[in-house]
């Protein structure tokens, strides 16, 4: 083609991918010229070209490329869109393509150059015996000048498949009268590990060499993907708050970025040690981990983080350290929203839709040909909120879609003892743990909580309210900081994010004044929600109802209980409204205000804990407070043995935990004796994981008991021991020990039970896992 101007593909604002052929035809304008160094300019007129260095070369003939290396950068960074390589798969002519440059006929009278798309279809059989790609003009060709070709100076330039990279154009071949030009296709030059090498030396953070098979163009997967991300930065840039909508405008949802919190995680399997040993930050984790099971406790930040994921690699916007994810097609799969939608094994169709983004109907197979192109971030989040039997079914479809598609990055979210250590392990999945907040941590919530608060009034009319309030919220940040600072049961209450939040809330109401214990903090969380927030708020009998926070905890008590015992997160409006008018049966006052319908609609308008995510979709704001609630309505409805008979089941065991707060002296008696009844019947049935996981469960809750007799206690802490030296022995091969370590590191010991012999219990564990002989 041309001899002294050509085109060529940006990779990097430094980087030109062009023929090899446009440099060996002598120096020129707009292109590069002779063997030593050459001049490139971006369009425009050619007046200051860049020097450019020739780090990689093919040969002109089947690999007729090259590689520049630009002096200074020739466009900003944030205007180059993620790299997609491809290759053609197919025999039969594929429309919709592409070829972009700077021919010589596009110069306009003042000599600069313009680009131009030549729009066309790929024809691949055309040229495959001299492998090159052919593409036919879908248009009469322009008039070449002084008899030459009309595409002089478009070799170099892209040949795309939609918005894949297939190809770069070499010429316009004899024969066709300007209505085809050959292209070199991509696969031919990644190939080379020279070229890939020099690529590597110029370019460190290229993402990996993931050549896509392309069956067709499909020119309107751009345009919808483009909206499909505004969609999902339009769902997850806003973040949850617990209370925040005390502040007035009644929206507790803020920019994620302003009140995100980067939380420390760390690899199983690690020696026994101090409690962060190890940690690291878990953004900088999940880069190096293609497929990662995220463990975290209720409120760690789980769903927090997935949110955080999706808002930011949509648009191209996450850190360099998960460069790998931006530009990557999020999925977020809220568990918890299947089974009210009826979806067992979601389809790559279905992908899209189980989110109910605000977005349109999708080109039909583009959730497909994400997937299959490997540019799919699936993240499922929630896996112990499907019922325990639904989670095998949910395993194998997750392998099943992996398999199919192996080149999609995966996190799965799972609270600590949901499923064993190794449940995904055979599928390539890495195992992190979200840990507890660090003392540092929480100072960095409780400032940027009051931060989040202090926006709020920049929202208000009167701007000396808005300045006494921001007053009041940095004199209330400063004694809550030096709070936590002075009281190590605090800090204690306060290693989630969720309950670092009630916190920060509670401090603000009740000036200063804070509980001591869980029970007290979820008590006052939800007496505030319940009934203080619009006395505070001076807001009198909203929507013609008031209820008594005791009425509003019986009502909210009976929805709780019901989505525990049918092992559901979330109902339908018909079956909340269902167990809303059970409960007023016995509750006069509220029924003499309204119907269910009305009452339930009062909750979800004013609890602040009830929330209606979809049109059909009743939960609460977060799954413990649902169980906190349950635990109370087992306990006030005399129903402990129907609750201690699910105890082996690990959806009713945070319940159970719960619960303990809830009892007097000889309930808590009741409590323990029947979990350490059902560990000691798992044991005999030989079941390891079950009896280590009610052990614990005995152990937490008897660390939780206001009253402890002398006997129970030896029961629960003897059977903890002789269990984890049992499990952890060459003779229980049979069992995995991973959660066994996992529930022990976390779990409250008592005086008597030191730190060293827990340290020692760990250790054996440890070597048992690690396959070494105990001694």
């Amino acid at each position: 083609m041309a001899g002294a101007q050509g085109s060529g593909v940006l990779l990097t604002p430094t980087l030109v991918l062009t023929s090899a052929h446009v440099l060996d035809a002598g120096s020129g304008e707009g292109g590069a010229g002779g063997r030593g160094p050459h001049a490139l300019a971006l369009g425009g007129h050619l007046s200051d070209p860049v020097p450019c260095e020739v780090v990689w070369k093919g040969e002109t003939g089947a690999r007729d490329a090259a590689l520049l290396l630009a002096e200074r950068p020739l466009v900003h960074a944030a205007r180059l869109g993620p790299l997609r390589w491809g290759v053609c798969v197919t025999w039969k002519p594929m429309t919709g393509c592409q070829a972009m440059g700077f021919p010589q006929v596009q110069r306009s009278p003042d000599g600069s150059l313009e680009a131009v798309q030549v729009p066309g279809t790929l024809t691949p059989l055309s040229g495959s015996l001299r492998r090159r790609y052919v593409l036919r003009t879908d248009h009469h060709p322009p008039v070449g000048g002084s008899g030459g070709s009309p595409w002089a100076g478009l070799s170099g330039g892209p040949v795309l498949a939609g918005q894949v990279l297939i190809g770069i154009v070499s010429e316009d071949p004899p024969g066709w009268d300007h209505s085809a030009v050959d292209a070199v296709p991509l696969i031919q030059i990644v190939s080379s590990a020279d070229f890939w090498s020099a690529l590597r030396k110029h370019w460190p953070e290229a993402p990996s060499l993931l050549v896509e098979e392309v069956f067709s163009a499909h020119p309107d997967d751009l345009a919808y993907e483009a909206a499909y991300a505004k969609a999902v930065k339009a769902a997850y840039s806003r973040l949850e708050i617990f209370g925040l909508d005390d502040l007035g405008s009644g929206d507790n949802t803020w920019d994620l970025d302003t009140a995100y919190l980067s939380l420390e995680a760390r690899a199983p399997g690690q020696a026994p040690g101090p409690a962060r040993a190890g940690a690291q930050r878990v953004e900088d984790l999940l880069g190096s981990r293609p497929r990662t099971v995220l463990r975290g406790e209720a409120g760690a930040g789980k769903t927090t983080l997935v949110w955080w994921l999706a808002s930011h690699a949509a648009c191209h916007t996450l850190p360099r350290k998960l460069g790998a994810l931006n530009g990557l097609v999020p999925f977020v799969v809220p568990l918890r929203s299947l089974a009210a939608q009826g979806i067992t094994s979601p389809t790559p169709s279905q992908l899209s839709t189980i989110a109910r983004l605000p977005v349109d109907a999708p080109p039909p197979g583009w959730a497909g040909r994400v997937l299959e192109s490997g540019r799919a971030l699936l993240l499922v989040d929630g896996l112990d909120e499907l019922p325990r039997e639904d989670r095998a079914p949910a395993r194998r479809w997750l392998a099943e879609l992996l398999r199919l598609h192996p080149a999609t990055r995966c996190l799965v979210t799972v609270r600590p003892l949901a499923v064993d250590h190794a449940w995904l392990e055979a599928e390539g999945f890495e195992e992190l743990r979200l840990l507890p907040m660090s003392d540092t941590d929480i100072q960095s919530f409780v400032a940027a909580w009051h931060a989040a608060a202090r926006l709020e009034c920049e929202g208000y009319a009167d701007g000396e309210r808005a300045r006494r309030q921001r007053e009041l919220l940095v004199e209330l940040e400063g004694n809550l900081t030096q709070e936590f600072r002075r009281t190590a049961g605090l800090r204690d209450l306060a290693r989630t994010p969720l309950l670092c939040a009630v916190v920060c809330a509670l401090h603000r109401r009740r000036s200063g004044l804070l509980p001591r214990t869980r029970w007290e903090l979820y008590r006052a969380a939800l007496t505030m929600l319940l009934g203080g927030r619009d006395a505070h708020r001076r807001i009198h009998r909203p929507e013609g109802m008031e209820l008594e926070p005791d009425d509003g905890r019986q009502l909210l008590q009976r929805v709780a209980v019901w989505l525990v015992r049918n092992g559901r997160v979330e109902l339908s409006r018909e079956q909340a409204v269902r167990q809303i008018a059970l409960a007023m049966r016995g509750l006069r006052r509220v029924r003499d205000q309204g119907t269910p319908e009305e009452v339930l609609t009062h909750l979800l308008n004013r609890s602040g804990l009830l929330q209606e995510r979809t049109r059909d979709s009743v939960q609460f704001i977060h799954r413990t407070f649902q169980d906190y609630l349950a635990a109370k309505e087992f306990q006030d409805s005399d129903c402990l043995d129907e609750l201690l008979s699910h105890a082996a089941e690990e959806p009713w065991q945070d319940v159970i935990r719960l619960v303990i707060g809830h009892c007097g002296r000889a309930e808590e008696r009741r409590v323990l004796e029947g979990v350490a009844a059902a560990a000691d019947a798992a044991a005999g049935v030989g079941a390891g994981e079950d009896e280590w996981a009610l052990r614990a469960l005995s152990g937490n809750c008897a660390a939780d008991a206001a009253y402890l007799d002398d006997d129970l206690h030896d029961r629960v802490w003897g059977g903890i021991k002789e269990t984890a030296v049992r499990l952890a022995s060459p003779e229980a091969a049979r069992h995995p020990s991973g959660n066994l370590k996992e529930a022990l590191t976390n779990m409250p010991c008592p005086s008597d039970f030191s730190a060293r012999e827990k340290e020692l219990l760990m250790t054996l564990i440890s070597l048992r896992a690690n396959g070494s002989p105990l001694v």
